[in-house]
C-alpha cells in the first residue's frame, strides 16, 4: 500500500466489529496503525502498531494519523456487578477523553468513537438521534458510553476536529462466539436444538457486521458531524431469531422455563445513516453468511 494513502488510527482492532472494519478500510486505501497494548494477532503484515493501555493513557503514537476510529472499551462480564462501574468509567470514560485529548494534541482531524443504541431511553418509536439516552438496564457499561459521547462531545467543543459517533445497533456476523445469535446460531450448525430462555420476547435491533464497517466507511468519507444510530432499522425477537436459524437448519427450538424476562431494545431510526446511502441488508440474509461460515470453519 502507497505512503501517500491516509493513515487511520485505530482501537480495539483485535475485536469483532475491528477486525472487519479494517478490511474493509484497507481495501479502501487506508493505512491502519492500531493503538493497543500489543500487535493485534490478526493485524495485516503492513500494519503499524502503536502502544497505548487506556486504563492510564500516556504517550500516544498519533503523529501523522488523519483519522481516529476508537472502538475499544471495557464491557463488564457481569452488567450487575458494581465493581464494574468503576472500571467502565475509568476506561471507557477517562480513558477515552485523554485519547481524544490526544489525538486533538496531535491534530488529527477527524475522530470516530462508537457508542451503544442500547442507551436510549424506553421509548415507544424507533428513537432516532434526537431521543434521549437513560438505559434502563446494564447500566454501569451503558452509562459510561453515555458518559464517555458527553465528554467526548465537551473536549472536540471549539476544535478543528469532525466528530462523529456510531450508536451500534447490536452486531452479528460471521466469526461471532458470544451473544445469544452466535450461541443458537453454533447450536444450528451442530445439530441442534436451540434453547431459548423462556418465550424470547427479548428483542433487539440486529445489524451486521459488515454493515456496520459500511456504514464507518460512507462516514469516513463524509463530512457529516454527531451521532449516528447504526442498526438494519428492524427489532427481532430470540423467538424469531431462533425460528429462522431452525428453518434454515431443520434443528428444533426448545423453550426452556425461566424467571422475569427482560423486553429488550427497540429497532433504530436510521434515516440519518441512509441519507448519506446506508442500506443494510436484510436478517435472512446475515443469517445465511454466517451459518455458510459456520460450517466452513
Amino acid at each position: 500500500m502507497s505512503g501517500d494513502a491516509p493513515l487511520l488510527a485505530l482501537t480495539g482492532g483485535s475485536g469483532f466489529v475491528g477486525r472487519h472494519f479494517a478490511a474493509a478500510a484497507r481495501r479502501k486505501g487506508w493505512r491502519i496503525r492500531h493503538l493497543a497494548r500489543r500487535r493485534p494477532p490478526e493485524a495485516d503484515p503492513v500494519d503499524e502498531w502503536a502502544f497505548l493501555d487506556l486504563s492510564a493513557v500516556e504517550d500516544v503514537g498519533l503523529g501523522g494519523c488523519a483519522a481516529l476510529v476508537h472502538l475499544a472499551a471495557h464491557i463488564p462480564s457481569d452488567h450487575r456487578d458494581p465493581a464494574e462501574a468503576e472500571r467502565c468509567w475509568r476506561i471507557n470514560v477517562l480513558g477515552t477523553l485523554k485519547l481524544v485529548d490526544a489525538a486533538i494534541g496531535a491534530g488529527v482531524g477527524r475522530i470516530m468513537q462508537a457508542s451503544s443504541a442500547n442507551a436510549y431511553a424506553p421509548a415507544t418509536e424507533p428513537p432516532d438521534e434526537h431521543a434521549p439516552l437513560f438505559p434502563r438496564s446494564r447500566g454501569y457499561y451503558l452509562g459510561s458510553k453515555v458518559g464517555q459521547e458527553i465528554y467526548v462531545a465537551e473536549r472536540c467543543r471549539g476544535e478543528d476536529v469532525l466528530l462523529q459517533t456510531l450508536r451500534l445497533a447490536s452486531v452479528y456476523g460471521p466469526g461471532q462466539q458470544s451473544g445469544a445469535l452466535g450461541v443458537m446460531a453454533q447450536a444450528a450448525v451442530n445439530g441442534g436444538p436451540i434453547r431459548v430462555h423462556g418465550t424470547g420476547a427479548f428483542g433487539s435491533d440486529l445489524v451486521h457486521v459488515e454493515d456496520v464497517s459500511k456504514a464507518m466507511l460512507l462516514l469516513l468519507a463524509s463530512d457529516g458531524a454527531g451521532p449516528f444510530n447504526v442498526g438494519s432499522g428492524v427489532c427481532t425477537t430470540i423467538a424469531e431469531l431462533a425460528q429462522l436459524l431452525a428453518g434454515r437448519s431443520g434443528v428444533t427450538v426448545v423453550h426452556e422455563a425461566g424467571g422475569k424476562e427482560d423486553c429488550g431494545f427497540p429497532a433504530l431510526n436510521i434515516h440519518r445513516l441512509k441519507a448519506l446511502g446506508y442500506s443494510p441488508m436484510p436478517l435472512e440474509q446475515g443469517v445465511a453468511t454466517m451459518l455458510k461460515a459456520s460450517m466452513q470453519s
